[in-house]
């Protein structure tokens, strides 16, 4: 009963995929387990967390809902994103040398994606695909106005590079 396969959209058209969904009516408890589109017997591709009121949270305190300025504050060092309102905005795409950062040679990968806080209003934020950082003083409002919208958490498998 708290597993339910749903199906999501690819990012630019590329298809859908499948994912198990555990506690899938339950935004605190929700974890998305995506699957290989292409071989239903593949191992799990990646663990996904996308509700910003989520009981999941990484050992660091990185956490789904916590603001950009508490990222960079975790992180020790500012981070860069694509702009958002495209398929992927919001992509944290370096970490600076930050404590989160992807270590060379670990087999896992974090994915953080930020979007707009949900009460941020017209403020203007970055968007396009373009690389912005946190830092810019183009964007003063980014830190308090753009939240961690989803987690992700993949790893290599068999036969991938």
């Amino acid at each position: 009963d708290n597993v339910r396969e749903e199906t999501f959209d690819g990012a630019e058209g590329i298809g859908t995929y499948p994912a198990l969904v555990v506690y899938p009516d339950d935004p605190r408890k929700r974890l998305e387990l995506v699957l290989d589109a292409d071989n239903p017997d593949a191992p799990i591709r990646e663990l996904r967390v996308r509700s910003s009121d989520s009981l999941w949270h990484a050992a660091s305190g990185l956490r789904a809902g916590m603001s950009l300025a508490d990222l960079v504050a975790l992180n020790g060092a500012p981070v860069s994103f694509y702009g958002l309102d495209w398929d992927y905005g919001g992509t944290v795409q370096d970490w600076h040398g930050g404590r989160l950062a992807n270590a060379i040679g670990n087999s896992l990968f974090h994915r953080v994606t930020l979007a707009a806080r949900g009460d941020a209003g017209d403020v203007e934020l970055p968007t396009g695909d373009t690389t912005f950082r946190s830092d810019d003083a183009k964007w003063p409002s980014v830190g308090k106005d753009m939240i961690v919208a989803e987690l992700g958490i993949s790893w290599p498998h068999e036969g991938e590079d």
